[in-house]
């Protein structure tokens, strides 16, 4: 499976015209993202979250970036990145949960994760299980809380925050175009060492 250029994208400057669009990328710095455990979740944080891939990454706190692509008026989130270690990825694997396999597959199919309200995240499922129970606790009051930490951050067709919680933080973005599935793929360099993890929002038709 081709992949897109996911480093390109994050790079200064990067411009690419695909099926007579013009996309002009830049890099967004959201903060560092806490890992206390090294399970990562990626999921649409203001509907349902699954379990965290079968590919645990380090723990501690790294960069989290979003690629925006400036299309026309619009700014949407092409691309959001956790970067763990420098140097480029010369590999990349689809991330997976319990129970997929990429075997079954086929040459264009992907695993990844459903988004209902436009919005993706990154977790480690510590800081997931916390998150959960605080807006369980509080209902309406944190989802109001939540929509106006978004706002802060709004541009027009996108928008994107860090929440913390008693166990790590939570980011939220918006996702591309809006719902959907999105897939996520692990990137080792030429040792084999893990390098970042991205989730493709889908923003750019390149096949």
């Amino acid at each position: 499976m081709n992949h897109p250029p996911f480093d390109a994208a994050f790079a200064e400057g990067y411009q690419v015209k695909v099926e007579g669009i013009d996309y002009r990328f830049y890099t967004q710095p959201v903060g560092e993202l806490e890992l206390p455990t090294g399970q990562l979740v990626a999921c649409d944080p203001l509907v349902s979250c699954d379990a965290p891939f079968t590919q645990a990454v380090p723990k501690g706190r790294f960069p989290l970036q979003l690629a925006i692509a400036r299309i026309g008026e619009d700014e949407r989130i092409a691309f959001a990145r956790i970067v763990f270690a420098p140097g480029t990825a010369t590999r990349w694997e689809m991330a997976l949960v319990d129970g997929q396999d990429p075997s079954t597959l086929g040459p264009d199919e992907f695993f990844g994760y459903g988004v209902d309200s436009g919005t993706g995240g990154f977790m480690d499922a510590a800081a997931l299980r916390r998150y959960e129970t605080q807006r369980e606790q509080e209902g309406e009051a944190f989802d109001e809380r939540l929509l106006a930490e978004l706002d802060k951050t709004y541009r027009h067709t996108r928008s994107w925050t860090l929440l913390p919680t008693e166990a790590g933080n939570v980011t939220l973005f918006s996702s591309g175009y809006g719902d959907g599935t999105y897939p996520s793929y692990f990137g080792y360099d030429a040792s084999g060492r893990l390098v970042a993890v991205v989730t493709d929002l889908l923003l750019v038709p390149w096949h």
